[in-house]
């Protein structure tokens, strides 16, 4: 179990290996001052991490409220206020690499992020000011996505900690490397904490199975990546300087995100995956084995190939497709067993 860093007790573990840097006593004055300054001017003096919280709850209270459940929703339902998924995301739904970001899977995974957002929040507010802090979340959110989904499209991700993993690494990359108005010691201070939560966490992330660590890599590293600079440019008083920054990151992130989508040959999966919705299995499986044929080592077009022959009852042939899915990325679980399941049914059993 990790440790609390001041006392020594031990702290709780949230689903996705997420865990606070202190423990409620040692935190006891922060949330004291944190509660007077909500009742007086936190709301005023850190509007984007009220607003990044206000939007997570307001999300995961709609989800409630359209049939969800405290202790969790259905894919489908993640699916339809903007999880991340693979298949959809990267064949033309890239809208859920920023949505992905609100979505949370139950409440205690809602609330462990918000902890952890509001304390990093209103530090990087300190320090980048409020609307680069909320374009930071943002963009180091859709940098975890698009890592998450890029090793592997067929993966499912919600949740917040892919952007509190992004505003961390800025924080810790403007301290160390920035020019930001803080002591020696407060600078030592918050990147001992900041290197503590990190490593913490992706041990965490990398010990328990089903979390996505790839994600939390992917928004720390995006948020290392953009931290220097973005420290630099507030430094200097002038926000077209943070905002020229932030506009420079998009485009990269962009870049990236379109580089990825080629490599991994989406774009007409979506086309596939209508025609067998609606029924026309031939017409689909005609897609997919062109895109199975000009993506060779798309996992994500071999594994949907598998589902249109098996669908289709093609029992050899969706073994072999399936198989040279897992060949290309031995992690689909799910593909593993429906093979597993196919292998064990003679054919006369269909």
């Amino acid at each position: 179990m990790p440790q609390c860093l001041k006392c020594g007790a031990e702290l709780p573990v949230n689903e996705e290996g997420m865990a606070p840097v202190l423990c409620d006593r040692c935190a006891g004055r922060a949330t004291r001052r944190a509660r007077v300054g909500m009742n007086s001017s936190t709301f005023r003096e850190f509007p984007a991490t009220t607003l990044l919280v206000g939007i997570n709850v307001a999300v995961f209270i709609g989800m409630l409220l359209t049939g969800g459940s405290i202790m969790g929703f259905s894919e489908q339902e993640s699916l339809r206020w903007g999880a991340n998924s693979g298949l959809l995301t990267l064949s033309g739904d890239y809208w859920r690499l920023v949505t992905a970001g609100f979505v949370h899977a139950n409440l205690l995974h809602i609330g462990f992020n918000m902890w952890c957002l509001w304390s990093l929040g209103l530090l990087a507010e300190r320090l980048f000011g409020s609307w680069i802090t909320f374009a930071v979340y943002l963009l180091t959110g859709v940098g975890g996505a698009l890592l998450s989904v890029g090793v592997n499209p067929m993966r499912f991700e919600v949740g917040a900690s892919g952007a509190v993993f992004g505003i961390a690494g800025a924080i810790l990359s403007g301290i160390k490397f920035g020019n930001v108005a803080v002591s020696s010691f407060q600078k030592r201070q918050i990147i001992s904490s900041m290197i503590f939560f990190v490593i913490l966490n992706l041990a965490f992330g990398a010990a328990i199975p089903g979390i996505d660590n790839w994600c939390h890599l992917g928004g720390l590293v995006s948020g290392l990546i953009f931290g220097v600079p973005l420290a630099t440019a507030s430094a200097t008083g002038k926000k077209s300087f943070e905002w020229a920054t932030i506009a420079i990151a998009a485009l990269v992130m962009a870049g990236i995100g379109v580089q990825v989508v080629q490599a991994k040959g989406l774009n007409d999966l979506r086309a596939a995956d209508n025609k067998l919705s609606a029924g026309d299995v031939a017409g689909g499986i005609a897609i997919l084995e062109r895109s199975a044929r000009a993506h060779p080592q798309s996992a994500v077009a071999q594994a949907m190939l598998g589902q249109a022959y098996d669908q289709n009852g093609d029992r050899e042939k969706a073994i072999a497709a399936y198989k040279r899915a897992l060949e290309i990325e031995p992690r689909l679980a799910q593909v593993r067993a429906r093979v597993e399941q196919l292998e064990s049914q003679s054919p006369s059993g269909r």
